[in-house]
Parts: C-alpha cells; sequence; structure tokens
C-alpha cells in the first residue's frame, strides 16, 4: 500500500519511522524514507520523494533535520554511508555530514532518535554503535557524547557508560537539555555533562519514548504506554486502539501525547491524560 496524502483517515501512512514536533503544533515524521507533515487539522503532506529520512529534529526556525544513509561504493555487500541532512523551512535540501561513518554490512548505521538542545546542537540515538553521538551544526563536527560503544547498561560518565540499542530507538530531551533513551529494558538518563544515570528498569525492551513539559516520561510496550514520574513511579495505561507496533512518540506543549504505529493501516493517535 502507497502513501497517500489527505485529511484526517483520508491519510494512508506505512509508519515504522519518527515523529517530531515544530513549534506550531504540527507533525512531522520521517515515513520509510519520505519527510510527511501532519497539521493541527489532520492534514497530511508529503515533503519530501523517498530517501533515507530516519529520525527528525526540527529547531525553532522550522528547518527540519533528519538521520539516515545513503548507499555508497556499489559492490557485494555495498558500503552504507551516514549522513545527516537538512530540510530547510524554505524546502531547499542539503547533506550537513555526508558519511560521518560507513559501514559494509550495517544498512542501519547513521540511523537512530535525534533531537536539539537549547544550544543548537543535534544528539543521535546511534543504534549501530550503541552510542549517543553529538553534532555540532555550526562548526561541522562530531563526537561521541556518551557511550562506549559495547552493549550494557553501564551507567558512568561519558564513553564510560554502555548502552544497548535496539531497531527505532528514540531520544528525548527536556527543557534542561537532559537526553533519555531506551537500553535493554530501562529507561537512562544523559545530563549535559554527559553523567549517565538509569532512572526505572523492568520495561519492555527498547523503543520510543518521550518526555513532557512537566518532566514526565512516556514509554511504550505491547498494547501499553506507560507514564513515569519524576520520583521513578509507573502507571501503565492501556492501548487498544491498534494491533499494529508502537514506533515513535512525541509531546506537545499542552501535555498530549502522539503515538506512532507501523504495518498495514498505521496510524498517529492523540492521548490526552489525566491531569496530575
Amino acid at each position: 500500500m502507497n502513501p497517500v496524502d489527505g485529511t484526517g483517515a483520508a491519510a494512508i501512512f506505512w509508519g515504522g519511522g519518527h515523529l517530531a514536533m515544530d513549534s506550531s503544533g504540527n507533525i512531522v515524521l520521517s515515513d520509510r524514507g519520505r519527510l510527511r507533515k501532519v497539521t493541527q487539522a489532520g492534514v497530511v503532506t508529503t515533503l519530501t520523494p523517498q530517501g533515507s529520512w530516519d529520525g527528525v529534529s526540527i529547531d525553532p526556525s522550522g528547518n527540519i533535520y533528519g538521520s539516515g544513509y545513503v548507499q555508497g561504493t556499489a559492490g557485494s555487500p555495498p558500503t552504507f554511508e551516514a549522513s545527516l541532512q537538512e530540510f530547510s523551512a524554505s524546502g531547499i535540501y542539503q547533506q550537513l555530514f555526508a558519511n560521518w561513518e560507513s559501514s559494509g554490512s550495517n544498512f542501519s548505521v547513521g540511523t537512530g532518535g535525534l533531537v536539539m538542545d537549547s544550544k543548537g546542537a543535534l544528539f543521535l540515538a546511534d543504534v549501530a554503535n550503541n552510542r549517543i553521538v553529538k553534532f555540532s551544526v555550526g562548526s561541522s563536527t562530531w563526537a561521541v557524547f556518551a557511550g562506549s560503544g559495547t552493549g550494557g547498561n553501564q551507567d558512568g560518565v561519558g564513553i564510560a557508560a554502555t548502552f544497548t540499542l535496539y531497531a527505532l530507538p528514540d531520544l528525548a530531551i527536556d527543557s534542561n537539555d537532559n537526553l533519555y533513551v531506551r537500553s535493554l529494558g530501562t529507561v537512562r538518563k544523559i545530563a549535559p555533562d554527559g553523567t549517565v544515570t538509569t532512572i526505572t528498569s523492568q520495561l519492555q525492551t527498547g523503543g520510543p519514548i518521550a518526555v513532557d513539559k512537566s518532566g514526565n516520561i512516556y514509554t511504550s510496550g505491547i498494547q501499553v504506554i506507560n507514564r513515569i514520574a519524576s520520583d521513578g513511579s509507573v502507571v501503565s495505561y492501556p492501548f487498544t486502539n491498534s494491533t499494529d507496533f508502537i514506533t515513535s512518540l512525541v509531546t506537545d506543549s499542552s501535555g498530549n501525547l502522539y503515538v506512532g504505529t507501523r504495518g498495514i493501516g498505521a496510524q498517529i493517535f492523540k492521548i490526552t491524560f489525566p491531569n496530575d
């Protein structure tokens, strides 16, 4: 089933990508390599043709950034080259970090959740290497921010910490520039100085994560949404609206949660939680 633009239920998604929210409350998502936009009125349009868009982040000016890869040298196997790309608010596309990493076998190279901090730096949940990578857009430099590259769940500072990231790893960021990521059934917090701590464990493995303006963290499991309060307590809400797999979560300025799914009939759901 091919993706179709339209309003509300008339639109068709392939699903399986990441969601981001712009300052006007519009959702921008990666949809099987395409970049698509959903307005508050539910109008869906395709911004870019098929490409390699995966993780998505938006700056205050409306410029869209994405993680992904392009196929490099042909051969058997071909080379996959990681790329960080930009689709500007005026509709101009450019690669910011072309071939910053490459692999001859791992087509997940360069993919993963992407967020921007208050200073304009981009952070990637680098699933291929179990680490968090920081990109300084203005200076065109990148460096490992946290994670040794070895799988694990060890807390620590910077590369002394370890992560085990799975397919579709999301990143979330709060108003104080703390990062949040799921790693092997845990939720991990990464402070601006690179200190990694474990917030909670015993969750289902890997996947989507989001944080709202009050600091509540959201994760998903099989037909469930978990809400983790600042004290670490977890409340689980049944999510039976869809039999499809949840692939991404994002919150708006009012604290509403948006849930993206994948599979035949992939949809985006809006959830309003009771007041605390």
